[in-house]
């Protein structure tokens, strides 16, 4: 190992322990989306259980800083800069220790081969619970605690915004752990509710994400769209963390996910969800049986009494446009 790797990993090392100074905490270090935040918070009070420790910490980047949502064990959420993060989340892959006695990295073990090391078989939270925190795959799941918006906050929401049952649709087509659909399937789709008499809005930050084309833009705090997803007809769009958040709620989702990320599926991932995910088998030259015998998944994947229905397995753009459609109905 070279001089100045030795110098980083003991950096990092010394900024870790300093971080975690409570030895009767646990601190999980959070390093990546809005979906991690969800998985580490919702198993958390395992992970303390099992460490037998008083309360949690949760260490993530600062952007996370206006999600305005927590969990019951947490004692502090503490955030850190990209750079920083990004040299922490370095130093668990370069150095390998994962974990220690009052910290936790929340996320999965890098192969030497690349890739994340997990079980391939069972799903996104399941893998969280076996692959990262060690604890048994019957472990509840547990949502997070959302702030309640003030009655004035309400009201300008409804203000600023067409919030109709019937008619209003939030389309979400920014997604960063996977490949996104093309812009131009999006526009389409929008023109295509418009013309069926809907008010549609794209989910945006605020920041780097434009509306798309004949679409207004919506921006929100979570609490805030918690609000909102009870007062229109559906959610359309790539599975994100924003999807994994709505999950837990009763909003109608219409979610789609590359054909390789059945693990994602928000309808096996929360049973209780009102929703449908559709399958993205465009990107793969391969037929989608072959696809599935060389993989470790068979071609009926079967996990928690669900399975992936051949019907919502699409191979072409006009069909997924028209199966949201008739979904959406």
């Amino acid at each position: 190992m070279a001089d100045n790797q030795k110098i980083f990993l003991e950096q990092v090392k010394n900024f870790i322990d300093q971080t975690a100074a409570r030895k009767d905490w646990l601190y999980i270090f959070s390093p990546c989306s809005i979906g991690d935040f969800f998985y580490n918070g919702g198993l958390s009070h395992a992970v303390q259980a099992r460490k037998n420790k008083s309360a949690t910490v949760l260490v993530v980047k600062e952007r996370m800083k206006n999600l305005h949502v927590t969990y019951k064990n947490f004692a502090q959420i503490l955030y850190l800069n990209n750079e920083t993060m990004n040299a922490v989340q370095n130093y668990f892959y370069l150095s390998g220790n994962y974990e220690a006695d009052n910290y936790i990295y929340g996320h999965f073990a890098r192969a030497a081969s690349g890739g994340y090391i997990w079980d391939e078989n069972i799903h996104l939270i399941d893998r969280y619970k076996k692959n990262v925190f060690s604890i048994p795959l019957d472990t509840p799941f547990v949502p997070p605690i959302v702030e309640k918006i003030s009655p004035e906050d309400e009201q300008e929401l409804e203000m600023r915004y067409t919030l109709d049952k019937d008619r209003t649709i939030i389309i979400s087509p920014y997604v960063h752990s996977s490949k996104q659909l093309a812009m131009s399937f999006w526009e389409n789709l929008a023109v295509h509710l418009k013309q069926c008499g809907y008010i549609v809005y794209t989910n945006t930050d605020g920041f780097s994400e434009k509306p798309v084309v004949g679409t207004e833009p919506i921006t929100t705090t979570l609490p805030q769209l918690y609000f909102v997803s009870s007062k229109i007809k559906c959610f359309v769009g790539s599975r994100n963390g924003i999807f994994d958040f709505l999950g837990m709620t009763k909003t109608k989702l219409l979610n789609i996910v590359p054909l390789t990320y059945w693990d994602c599926d928000i309808s096996i991932i929360f049973p209780q969800s009102n929703n449908r995910t559709l399958y993205n088998a465009m990107d793969y030259v391969q037929p989608v049986m072959e696809y599935f015998k060389k993989s470790s998944v068979n071609a009926t994947i079967s996990l928690t009494h669900e399975k992936i229905r051949s019907s919502d397995i699409v191979y072409d753009y006009d069909t997924m446009l028209r199966e949201i459609l008739n979904s959406i109905e």
